[in-house]
């Protein structure tokens, strides 16, 4: 169950960032790698992957699978 005090907002800027981040990376380890760099934790769970963030040890919000294969959006 994820417990978080972040509002949809919040939670949506820090999935494109999460999203983001990921299409820069090659692999799954260096995406956790990076991530790590800014505080936040991935780790798969089910169909997706849950963002964590490290400081507070808390799952954040879960990412499914389809919105990391999904392309970037154009105009970036």
């Amino acid at each position: 169950m994820i417990h978080t005090t972040l509002d949809a907002a919040e939670i949506a800027k820090v999935q494109d960032f999460v999203l983001a981040e990921r299409r820069k990376c090659v692999s799954d380890r260096e995406w956790q790698f990076r991530l790590r760099g800014y505080g936040y934790g991935v780790r798969p769970h089910g169909d997706g992957h849950v963002v964590t963030e490290l400081l507070r040890a808390r799952d954040l919000f879960q990412i499914d699978a389809a919105a990391l294969r999904a392309p970037a959006p154009t105009g970036m």
